[in-house]
């Protein structure tokens, strides 16, 4: 398999056959399950891995430490799962349609608002071991090349933040509404079977800059690179996570990370979107 990326002794590539997915599947299962304490059924207590109907049709975007990895045994350091439209019109959809209306994004093709095909990103992890910002960086410079070889013009997924009290995380999700709400054209809507209550939003002594900084870094990567906020967040138990969704059209990102995106592999990164 072609490396898309590659610093060292890390390559980001298209998980090449069954040993490379399971073994994504199994850091996932200790990123979500096992350190931040998501709610694993028996099926994936046994295997130890995380597993849904997603990920057979999905392609699965690897980093693997090469000083370690053997054909048998790959060692997969960091993951991100993408999942194109025309993929997902053919086998079930998308993931986040489970928790968003995601009607206004796909009519906007129809009306002209967008070109290309939607891309979700999700079920993005880093090894606790590797969470230097390298990782990232390979795998974001391998979504850039992902993008243009299948056309794809606008990303989307649900992005989390830690826990299920809303009341916790009220001020971070005012802030995302209030600066990064995207327009109607292209904003998903949670549903309302499993949208929060609003009124935890208006929350008094309000301080922007301390919602700032509460955010989880990957979201922050988002906005840096330009994305903008559905409207609405969700509670997922299953994951102990409150939901927000990420909208980011390519046509967003800025000159600044094209440059660093299209950098030839193996040279350092000068810029970290996430």
């Amino acid at each position: 398999m072609t490396a898309l990326a590659r610093l060292g002794d890390l390559e980001a590539r298209l998980a090449a056959g069954e040993a490379e997915l399971r073994a994504a599947q199994e850091l996932r299962y200790r990123v979500f399950f096992e350190e931040q304490g998501a709610l694993a059924d028996p099926a994936m207590r046994r295997a130890r891995r995380d597993v849904d109907r997603f990920d057979e049709h999905a392609d699965h975007l690897v980093v693997l430490d090469l000083a370690r990895s053997t054909v048998r045994r790959p060692v997969v350091v960091g993951c991100y799962r993408l999942l194109r439209e025309s993929v997902a019109v053919r086998t079930g959809g998308f993931y986040s349609a489970a928790e968003y209306d995601l009607g206004p994004l796909v009519a906007a093709a129809a009306k002209g608002r967008r070109t290309g095909e939607l891309l979700e990103l999700g079920r993005s992890c880093v090894d606790p071991a590797f969470r230097t910002g390298a990782v990232m960086q390979l795998l974001w410079r391998a979504i850039a090349r992902y993008l243009d070889a299948h056309g794809c013009s606008v990303m989307l997924g649900c992005a989390s933040l830690p826990g299920t009290d809303v009341a916790a995380v009220a001020p971070q999700i005012r802030w995302l509404h209030e600066r990064h709400l995207a327009p109607l054209h292209l904003r998903p809507v949670a549903l309302a079977s499993r949208r929060v209550a609003h009124e935890p939003f208006a929350i008094e002594s309000f301080d922007p800059q301390q919602a700032f900084r509460a955010l989880p870094p990957l979201i922050k990567g988002y906005l840096r690179l330009g994305a903008m906020i559905g409207e609405g967040a969700v509670l997922d138990e299953a994951f102990n996570t409150i939901d927000v969704c990420i909208v980011l059209p390519t046509d967003r990102i800025s000159a600044q990370y094209r440059r660093h995106f299209a950098a030839p592999l193996g040279e350092p990164a000068s810029a970290e979107p996430a």
